[in-house]
């Protein structure tokens, strides 16, 4: 049965008003836990936001300590039109002078000309022989036509292929090719099919096969290919332009380009700068937290934590350790990177590419995870915080959490403490107020038989 609110008819007061101040005093408790909460949970966000970004660091040093970019390089051509090249890792830093007298080319036949694609030849045999090995086809009235030899060429297996080519109107003609350049690729053509009394009876050399030849440094090289991966080591070269007049002798009108091989430093400065740039992001986040706020004046939410503390300590720790082997740089400080006053990093582009161009391996001994480097070290720091339920980031988190849980527990306690409290009060002022009624009622009766004897008196 629902409680009948009288709010102060009989005694005049105002019940409702007296009751929100009352359950206002006992609400101050929850307020407090509310506030608590909310500086758990800002704590919390900072927490999360930190692993976050040690992650981040963690996922850098880790890309460096596997890198094989230390070692990279790069071969440059002063005339790409003459030769271009790419380097390997075990390519040696130093400059060539190329000259190319002649490029390789694949022998290149063509047959008579036809009236179509389709046109109808003799039937017979045609081998084929490149180098040592023979291949041999049979036309006959299933494929006795210009398609269909170029079908059984394409088909054999022979290191040839054969195309249809239309150079005028109804004049079609078969052409046939090395796969590849060199004279050792170069391919004869006998059987039926080419004597003087056969269809292909006009095939003629349209193009010889010719080996490349070059120069670097005046020593003269003939390779079959025009890209060649075994002259200098570590090199590919892909020649691109030959002599007016190959004559297979270095001559000054010769086509020529310098080819300067020099480390590349682009890709592993890179990788350095995000491993400095996330280590930063970690500082600045920490140096956030212990700065005063001039508009509050106050500190981050956890400026008084000691794992923000532990955690810049151990990376300026981990940072300012030299390398588990003795090197040319055993500090971040010998490649140029540098700690400025406020504890984040910076990286001096000079002297880096200056390091990395005169000891990359040197230099790969600070990051690689297999000489206890950099990539190593900082992983296993990081793990220490956020590596498992153990992780120290971790635990302050998940004590954060249940510390909330617990203060979510309180507050329900104390809304039912207060509901039921809020109950009490409307029962008791309502009996109060009823009281009086009956009071007052009775009051009024007793006025009215009073006043009835005094008038009977009269």
């Amino acid at each position: 049965m629902a409680t009948i609110q009288f709010s102060g008819l009989a005694s005049g007061l105002n019940t409702s008003a007296v009751i929100n101040g009352l359950l206002r005093v006992e609400r101050r408790a929850i307020e407090l836990l509310q506030q608590q909460k909310i500086r758990f949970q800002a704590q919390q966000g900072v927490l999360t936001t930190l692993s976050s970004k040690l992650a981040s660091l963690k996922s850098a040093a880790q890309a460096l300590s596997l890198s094989t970019d230390f070692s990279k390089r790069a071969a440059s051509s002063s005339d790409t039109s003459v030769l271009t090249a790419v380097a390997g890792s075990t390519a040696a830093i130093g400059t060539y002078s190329i000259v190319v007298d002649e490029l390789a080319q694949c022998k290149s036949v063509q047959s008579a000309s036809f009236t179509s694609a389709t046109a109808t030849i003799t039937t017979g045999t045609l081998t084929i022989t490149v180098g040592s090995s023979n291949t041999t086809l049979t036309i006959d009235t299933t494929n006795n036509t210009l398609a269909g030899l170029k079908e059984a060429i394409n088909s054999s297996g022979a290191a040839v292929t054969a195309s249809i080519v239309q150079v005028a109107a109804g004049d079609y003609r078969l052409l046939i090719q090395s796969k590849h350049t060199g004279t050792a690729n170069a391919f004869t053509l006998s059987g039926s099919l080419t004597d003087p009394g056969g269809s292909l009876s006009d095939t003629a050399e349209v193009q010889a096969a010719r080996d490349a030849v070059f120069f670097v440094n005046t020593l003269k090289i003939t390779r079959s290919s025009n890209t060649i991966s075994d002259v200098i080591p570590g090199i590919t070269l892909t020649l691109r332009k030959a002599s007016s007049h190959p004559n297979g002798t270095l001559e000054p009108s010769d086509p020529s380009a310098t080819l300067t091989v020099s480390s590349d430093t682009a890709a592993i400065q890179s990788a350095i700068q995000k491993f400095v740039d996330a280590y930063n992001e970690v500082v600045k986040l920490i140096n956030g937290q212990l700065k005063l706020d001039p508009a509050t004046q106050r500190q981050g939410a956890l400026a008084g934590d000691p794992v923000l503390r532990g955690v810049l300590h151990r990376l300026r720790a981990t940072l300012s350790t030299p390398s588990g082997q003795e090197t040319t740089f055993a500090y971040l400080s010998d490649i140029g990177i540098r700690f400025e006053r406020d504890g984040t990093l910076t990286v001096h582009s000079a002297a880096l590419t200056s390091a990395l161009e005169s000891d990359p391996l040197a230099v790969s001994r600070l990051f690689l995870k297999s000489s206890n480097g950099l990539g190593k070290r900082i992983p296993d720091m990081v793990d220490e915080f956020i590596g498992g339920i153990n992780g120290a980031l971790t635990s302050r988190h998940d004590g954060l959490t249940a510390s909330v849980t617990s203060i979510d527990k309180k507050i329900a306690r104390e809304e039912e403490r207060i509901a039921a409290l809020e109950k009490r009060l409307l029962e008791q002022f309502t009996a109060l107020e009823r009281l009086l009624s009956q009071l007052s009622a009775q009051g009024q009766f007793l006025s009215r038989q009073l006043a009835a004897l005094n008038v009977g008196r009269s």
